[in-house]
């Protein structure tokens, strides 16, 4: 099959007027002017006319199973306060909760473009259940928690029984350490040797509140009261920033995606470059929480591989305007903070970064010869030029979705229905 349209944005720098793409076996096998790409005896071509084609959203991090919580929450809280609300909420909802939410939260981002998501499995077994509901392609990444000296065994054994399951049913599947606050130096440091071994990526969220900060750089403030009155031993608190203590814990495996990164020293980023770690930003929800401005411009120097993510909608909404997750509104709300940046520098976050974070970038985030179909499709009104702009801008449901040569969501009044 072929599909004609006004324009294709195929990947940074690529945008082609009059353009076709060709799908065969779910995946793409040619990509270029409509004039170039002639159709076989019999093939079937569609013209989605002023339409641009674009790869699918890679969301590099995501919770779907608490895509019922926005507004929920307080927001004039420390994040300490969050999560203490969390915990609460948490224990209230039931497997049948946390099911609907997730497959609710996998539509929303299915209705935006989204073809892949990076989600953290809270709850063992999830995954495996709902995976077979949905085209939406979920990179599944087992959450463990471990901050008593006896949980690391117990941990490798959850790591292992999920990975059994889930590996078969994604296109990739990892391990991730809740935050090192929930976790003892050697907990993290076992998992990351585990993860080379076995050639997984993991990811951890770090360095992402002023809590965080204080406990690790103090050893003090409302988080250490939290995590010590939990029972966690203290005594590797008030020695560094939270991403040294994660180095000197050995706890970067070969593929680390860092989530949020939202306070760094200079040392910290020259260990995160060392590490060789991605980065996940979440924009609305690094407003939400009132962070400083993100440190784009350092990290991009030092030539880290930044994607972006959606978070969860338990750090969302909270007013009138009713809240999904959404990779459209996330570009946007980081362009509103970084408006010096071209539109095309912000797409390829929502799109290649996030793929090569997930060592996907020869199967996803570009439209090229050999990759996965999976693309976009929204109305187009311009210029060639504006292609980028047009698409960071785009508000609403998409006219179509395809991943992997299926379609996985189309509106009732396109052109493509």
């Amino acid at each position: 099959m072929i599909l004609r349209s006004r324009a294709i944005w195929a990947s940074k720098g690529c945008v082609i007027g009059d353009a076709a793409v060709r799908i065969r076996g779910g995946r793409i096998a040619g990509v270029g002017g409509y004039r170039d790409l002639p159709p076989d005896d019999g093939e079937t071509v569609v013209d989605i006319g002023e339409s641009i084609i674009f790869p699918a959203f890679v969301n590099a991090h995501c919770h779907l199973e608490y895509s019922g919580l926005a507004g929920e929450i307080s927001r004039d809280v420390s994040f300490t306060g969050w999560l203490n609300q969390m915990i609460s909420i948490k224990q209230s909802l039931t497997h049948e909760d946390h099911e609907t939410a997730w497959l609710a939260g996998a539509e929303m981002l299915l209705r935006t473009g989204c073809g892949t998501v990076v989600n953290i499995e809270s709850l063992p077994g999830l995954y495996e259940r709902m995976a077979p509901e949905t085209l939406l392609q979920v990179c599944p990444f087992t959450e463990l928690i471990g901050y008593h000296p006896g949980d690391v065994g117990e941990m490798v054994d959850l790591a292992k029984r999920e990975l059994m399951v889930n590996a078969s049913l994604a296109l990739n599947s990892g391990l991730s350490a809740h935050a090192p606050y929930t976790m003892t130096p050697e907990a993290l440091n076992v998992l990351a040797a585990y993860a080379d071994e076995h050639s997984l990526s993991t990811t951890i969220h770090l360095a992402e509140s002023d809590d965080e900060w204080e406990l690790f750089t103090a050893g003090a403030g409302p988080l250490y009261d939290k995590m010590r009155g939990l029972g966690r031993v203290m005594d590797d608190c008030g020695t560094g920033t939270p991403v040294q203590h994660l180095a000197k814990s050995g706890g970067f495996a070969k593929k680390t995606l860092v989530v949020h990164a939202n306070r760094l020293t200079d040392d910290d980023v020259h260990v995160l470059r060392r590490a060789n770690a991605d980065v996940a930003h979440c924009p609305r929800s690094h407003d939400w929480f009132g962070h400083a401005r993100f440190d784009y411009d350092r990290l991009a120097k030092a030539g880290i591989n930044i994607c972006l993510g959606t978070d969860s909608l338990a750090s969302a909404g909270g007013g009138r305007e009713t809240v999904v997750l959404d990779m459209f509104a996330e570009m946007q709300e980081f362009s509103r903070n970084h408006p010096n940046l071209m539109s095309e520098d912000i797409l390829q976050m929502a799109t290649a970064n996030g793929a090569a974070a997930m060592s996907l970038e020869n199967e996803l985030g570009q439209i090229k010869d050999g990759f996965m179909a999976n693309m976009t499709m929204i109305p187009f009104v311009g210029s060639l030029s504006e292609v980028p702009e047009i698409i960071v801008h785009h508000r609403g449901p998409v006219e179509m979705l395809m991943i992997a040569g299926r379609r996985a969501f189309s509106r009732g009044d396109s052109i493509v229905s």
